[in-house]
C-alpha cells in the first residue's frame, strides 16, 4: 500500500513539474507564444510522453500547463480552451505512437507530423483564422513553427533525455 502511494506522489509531482515548466517558458516568451506567427518553444515539451521513462503523467502536465500557460493570452478565454485541448491532443499523439510503433526516428517524425498537423487545425485554423477572423494562412504560419518546434527542438530534447538516462 505505502508503494502504491508513493507511486502515485511521484507521479503527481512528475506532472505538477511538467506543468510548471511549460507554464513557465510560455509566460516568459509570451511574444513569441501567441499569434499567427506564433513560435512557442514550450511545445518542444509537447513529446515528453514518447520517452520511455514517461507515462501518461506527462500528458496530464502538458494539458494542465496548455491551460495554466495561456491565462496571459491576448486571446483570453478561447485560448483558455484550445490551449490544453491542443495541449492534450498533441501529447496523446505521442503517448499513442510510442505505445503502438515503439522508439525510433520514423515513429518520432509521423508523431511530430501529426501532432503539428493537429495543432495547426486547432490553433491556425479553428482558433485564429474562424473565430478570430485571421488570415486562413496562419494555418501554414503554426503549421510551420509546430514542425520545427516538434521535430527540431523536440528531438533535441528526447536525445538529451534519452542520453541522461530518463
Amino acid at each position: 500500500m505505502e508503494r502504491e502511494y508513493l507511486v502515485k506522489s511521484v507521479k503527481v509531482a512528475k506532472a505538477m513539474a511538467i506543468a510548471g515548466v511549460y507554464t513557465a517558458l510560455t509566460v516568459v516568451l509570451g511574444y513569441w507564444s501567441f499569434g499567427p506567427l506564433q513560435f512557442r518553444v514550450a511545445d518542444a515539451m509537447l513529446v515528453l510522453p514518447y520517452l520511455t521513462s514517461m507515462g501518461f503523467e506527462s500528458v496530464a502536465g502538458l494539458t494542465i500547463g496548455g491551460f495554466l500557460g495561456n491565462i496571459p493570452s491576448p486571446f483570453g478565454l478561447w485560448d483558455w480552451l484550445f490551449g490544453p485541448v491542443t495541449n492534450l491532443g498533441a501529447s496523446l499523439v505521442f503517448y499513442a505512437v510510442k505505445r503502438v510503433a515503439g522508439i525510433g526516428a520514423i515513429p518520432f517524425i509521423l508523431g511530430g507530423l501529426l501532432s503539428a498537423a493537429w495543432i495547426a487545425f486547432a490553433v491556425g485554423y479553428l482558433e485564429l483564422a474562424a473565430i478570430f477572423g485571421l488570415p486562413t494562412w496562419t494555418f501554414l504560419s503554426v503549421l510551420a513553427s509546430e514542425l520545427i518546434i516538434l521535430e527540431v527542438f523536440g528531438g533535441l530534447l528526447v536525445k538529451f533525455a534519452q542520453r541522461i538516462g530518463l
